[in-house]
């Protein structure tokens, strides 16, 4: 093999290391159902439309203002016993929420990198390197 397939294999190694660290995908289990609204004519669904983290920090950030708002309001006019929901779903629910969908998105951008990473070196090895691996992978077959 030459010192170029020496290389290669080096980071084909890294990536699967970092495969093996970055885990599983998140699992998704909601607990709103994941329609977010800003009103009434501003929403969109956590589990198929939002493919950027910014929408995310956008929502979290709209619910902590009105969180704020609304117990300023509640202090004011002395309800102590008032708890702030948004579309019937506490701010914990919410922001849980937008936070498991920040973590898959991110996941998936990273293994998306990783497994290109891993094409583009695959397809570089020279001709000797990859007859070394298809051998490999037989006699491993064939034991």
């Amino acid at each position: 093999m030459s010192k170029q397939d020496d290389k290669i294999k080096q980071l084909l190694s890294k990536i699967e290391t970092d495969k093996e660290t970055l885990g599983k995908k998140p699992k998704v289990s909601l607990n709103t159902n994941g329609l977010f609204r800003f009103d009434s004519n501003n929403y969109f669904n956590l589990n198929t439309v939002v493919s950027d983290p910014r929408h995310l920090v956008e929502a979290l950030a709209f619910l902590l203002e009105k969180e704020n708002n609304h117990k300023e309001a509640a202090k004011r006019l002395g309800v102590d016993d008032y708890v702030f929901e948004w579309y019937g779903y506490s701010l914990k629910d919410w922001e849980e929420d937008l936070k498991l969908r920040a973590d898959t998105i991110i996941w998936n951008v990273k293994q998306k990198k990783l497994q290109s990473l891993q094409k583009k070196l695959k397809n570089l090895r020279s001709e000797d390197a990859k007859t070394d691996d298809a051998l490999s992978e037989i006699e491993d077959l064939l034991k």
